[in-house]
């Protein structure tokens, strides 16, 4: 196919699926419909695409993560606050949903943006869990530094980590080390090109000795309980449900091996 055509058609692809999305976002007033955050608010302020919000409105987005972090929450077990901590935290739609819902009592989200930072607390503050919700910067190169600083429990943390490759870079020994006991989760970019093809199975190699190690792709998404779906368009309802990568998404998904069955 002609390059010029491909990236023609991607482009408009593109600028329709984010319509789509602020039409919806519109629609239910930032307000998402279902699934385990439905009833938190956002106010559609983001540093990332506004695309993804028609599948966070219906309680779509990476369903994937979604369960897993929700699994790993729930499972655990003992006494303290269970701490979550979004490194590349986007508009904070995890650590706000997680800690409005009451999945954990304590969130921690990095954010390099400022852009995003400010969004964070004005979702926050929209869902009433500010006080419970510490917001820093970028993740640096010395990572371990910053996680040893919180003072985490990892028998009560669960980490998430999105970081467009340079997760290769700070989930290191030391950073592990401080991480022991904690549930992790990674989107992984290393076939992005960004990093060597080796990255990923380092990384794998250093998690096994603590961690039983899973990589889940993303999945086809059951929109069949939405009703007012059904009216639309096929074509309009693919591109709505659509997450919009290059690739599919995978992410690396570490229990320790310390968790209750």
């Amino acid at each position: 196919m002609n390059s010029f055509l491909h990236s023609l058609r991607r482009a408009i692809i593109k600028s329709h699926r984010k319509a789509l999305a602020r039409e919806v976002f519109s629609r239910h007033a930032g307000v998402i419909q279902r699934g385990p955050f439905a009833g938190i608010r956002f106010n559609g302020d983001a540093n990332i695409s506004q695309s993804a919000h028609g599948l966070k409105i219906y309680g779509l987005y990476e369903e994937p993560v979604c369960d897993w972090l929700l699994a790993a929450l729930t499972s655990m077990t003992g006494d303290g606050p269970r701490t979550f901590v979004d490194v590349g935290a986007g508009d904070g739609y995890y650590p706000v949903s997680l800690l409005a819902k009451g999945f954990c009592e304590q969130a921690v989200a990095f954010e390099a943006t400022e852009t995003g930072r400010m969004a964070i607390a004005r979702n926050a503050e929209l869902n009433q869990v500010s006080k419970a919700l510490r917001t820093l910067g970028a993740a640096e190169g010395d990572f371990a530094a910053q996680l040893q600083s919180l003072g985490l429990d990892g028998a009560r943390t669960v980490l998430l980590m999105d970081v467009e490759g340079a997760e290769f870079q700070l989930l290191n020994a030391s950073a592990l080390h401080q991480l022991k006991g904690a549930f992790i989760a990674v989107e992984l970019h290393d076939r992005y090109g960004r990093v060597d093809a080796s990255a990923r199975q380092r990384l794998v190699d250093s998690l096994s000795a603590n961690w039983t190690v899973e990589v889940v792709r993303d999945r086809a998404r059951d929109w069949s309980p939405l009703n007012e779906l059904t009216a639309w368009h096929d074509l309009d309802r693919a591109v709505l449900l659509s997450e919009g990568r290059k690739i599919i998404g995978e992410w690396l998904f570490a229990r320790p091996v310390s968790a209750p069955t």
